[in-house]
């Protein structure tokens, strides 16, 4: 048979196109953005891509299809796929194609109206499918079916094609013929022809030679680096929270993304490979280190001596980019075997599955989480609840902001008979009450008080802007300093999903500053994480504050660490709606190293 004549987009460092090279596809031209990706592919010259393989460096919309090869008879790619991720759901909503990377489907598209091929792939995340409601996947399938072709696609998960890694991904082939696209029965677990059992990590690395010295990836340092030891493998940080039964809890349930101080299970395959992990993002090793260069490309099915450009951190970003090689010379097979009529002895065997027949890795998901709720019910329902797990303690700490250097004790603290705990902070030299709060710690989602364990009444003296933050700086220190939490976050979870071990029970207004109103208003927890219209906002905070543009205001309250959420810090937003996170101010400025944006007129 003749060589396919192939285009490849978005190449990365060439993860589908090995796959699809090896299945005999002709790649005549890979285009990649990003230099270092570039670089890689140009090392795996005369190995693993042909000699003559050009490698075109730059954005796909700057490229005129007449100067790419004609008679092209298959097209490769998968746009990037950040803007429609869980991580950017978790960030307020996908962006989708509100951000400019969710349009390059249609620079895409282009050059395959232009070069009109047999037909193409088109590679991306599971969570295109309800990024923004449905409206993306529903424009990308209406434009590429306006241009020719039938759409078949499915949800795919690497592990079923034998590689030691759980990687969920949306396939997507378009073609010009009128028949069902059917795509390879998976050849590893439940769902393979013989039960052939899926491939564990320890399996994948047996022999690996490491191509760095593996003692210089101990997980050591920072303030979490300790507890990976007492994970149990395939376990997270879930291990140290009040839920899994961890009796002195570190973390909310559902505080963190599931890969946070992630173990991997050496029996089964690991969770996805990140493309720019933290220091606390997992996998990790069961022998409580970082993997290897060496041992992340096993686990993605790349080859042993697939050389990958730049240092350490560009690889693994290079590795966890890409599409698994093994998985995609699977989907080249069935491309080959269905689009061009292959009957060649690497498509003997391949077994095809119908669109309607359903997978089992779905099933697999919904009964794991059954069991996980099963058994953090069990917990919550037999747990003792443990007193003074907050241990009231008197102290003098210098927590002002820069705007108030007076070195004096400006927290004292003081414990009743009933252990109820007061706290009075001074946020400057004013003594005047700014604001009153009483809150409840130590709950588990109850309504009922007397499930808690200790209650904090905190009195806030001062009359500046700061006040408030200053009063929040002092009860999250009162909870480092006096629980095994790291930060009011570790309390109350993540603002998509909050599980609160704390209630506001009471908040006392005493200034008319509108910061005072804005935190009296976010004590209620049902006002956080959702979305209100922007003139709330404006109307509360006109008395003081010429707003000439919404972007000032949010500018303004995230100045003092307010996690504030609109369209000017993410497109995804509606442009006439604003949300406040979480009840509190956020204790890291880290945080809040982002600048609103403008909005253009529109």
């Amino acid at each position: 048979m003749n060589k396919i004549r192939t285009l490849s987009f978005f190449s990365g460092c060439g993860g589908l196109d090995l796959g699809f090279h090896q299945a005999d596809f002709e790649i005549l031209v890979a285009n990649e953005l990003e230099e270092v990706f570039c670089n890689s592919l140009e090392l795996n010259k005369g190995k693993y891509f042909t000699e003559d393989k050009l490698i075109l460096s730059g954005d796909i919309r700057s490229i005129d299809p007449d100067d790419l090869p004609d008679d092209i008879d298959f097209i490769i790619g998968g746009p990037p796929c950040q803007t429609f991720s869980a991580s950017g759901r978790r960030a307020g909503g996908a962006a989708g194609q509100q951000d400019d990377r969710g349009t390059l489907f249609q620079a895409y598209g282009a050059i395959i109206k232009s070069k009109k091929p047999k037909g193409f792939l088109f590679e991306n995340v599971r969570g295109i499918l309800s990024s923004n409601k449905g409206k993306d996947w529903e424009d990308i399938k209406k434009y590429f079916s306006d241009i020719g072709y039938k759409l078949d696609f499915r949800i795919l998960d690497a592990c079923d094609y034998g590689i030691a890694q759980h990687r969920e991904r949306l396939i997507l082939v378009g073609h010009n013929e009128d028949f069902d696209f059917k795509f390879p029965r998976p050849t590893h677990g439940p769902d393979s022809k013989n039960g052939t059992p899926h491939i564990g990590a320890e399996e994948a690395l047996k022999g690996v030679e490491h191509d760095e010295d593996i003692t210089n990836l101990s997980f050591t340092g920072g303030k979490y680096s300790h507890l990976l030891a007492e994970v149990p493998e395939g376990s997270n940080y879930l291990h140290f929270t009040e839920k899994r039964g961890y009796p002195n809890p570190i973390f909310a349930y559902r505080s963190r993304f599931s890969d946070f101080l992630y173990k991997a299970d050496r029996s089964n395959p690991t969770k996805t490979l990140i493309a720019s992990p933290g220091k606390y993002t997992g996998p990790l090793h069961w022998d409580n280190r970082y993997f290897s260069v060496s041992e992340y490309k096993r686990l993605q099915g790349f080859p042993d001596d697939f050389k990958l450009a730049g240092k350490r951190a560009e690889k693994i970003r290079q590795i966890g980019n890409s599409v698994s090689p093994k998985m995609a010379y699977i989907l080249a097979l069935s491309v080959k075997k269905q689009l061009f009529d292959d009957k060649g002895e690497d498509t003997k065997g391949l077994e095809l599955i119908s669109l309607k027949e359903n997978l089992s890795f779905d099933k697999r998901k919904g009964i794991k989480a059954q069991q996980t709720k099963s058994m953090h019910l069990s917990v919550v329902k037999n747990r003792v609840f443990i007193r003074n797990k907050f241990i009231a303690f008197n102290y003098s700490k210098e927590i002002f902001p820069h705007s108030f250097k007076k070195s004096r004790k400006n927290v004292v603290s003081t414990v009743d008979s009933d252990g109820v705990v007061n706290l009075e902070v001074r946020a400057d030299s004013v003594r005047k009450l700014f604001a009153k709060m009483t809150l409840k710690l130590g709950a588990v989602n109850s309504s009922s008080f007397s499930d808690f364990e200790i209650t904090l009444n905190v009195k806030l003296f001062g009359d500046s802007d700061h006040a408030i933050q200053t009063m929040w700086n002092a009860i999250d220190d009162f909870v480092i300093q006096s629980s095994n939490y790291h930060s009011l976050f570790e309390i109350y979870g993540h603002f998509t999903e909050p599980h609160p071990d704390f209630i506001i029970e009471s908040f006392d207004q005493f200034s008319d500053h509108p910061i005072c109103s804005f935190a009296k208003y976010c004590s209620d927890f049902k006002n956080c994480s959702t979305f209100v219209e922007k003139t709330h906002l404006t109307k509360m905070f006109s008395s003081i504050f010429k707003i000439d543009s919404f972007v000032d205001l949010v500018e303004y309250l995230r100045a003092f660490r307010f996690d504030l959420r609109s369209k000017e810090l993410n497109v995804a937003i509606d442009k006439n709606q604003y949300m406040i996170a979480y009840p509190f101010t956020l204790p890291n400025r880290k945080q809040m190293n982002f600048k609103a944006k403008e909005l253009m007129n529109e």
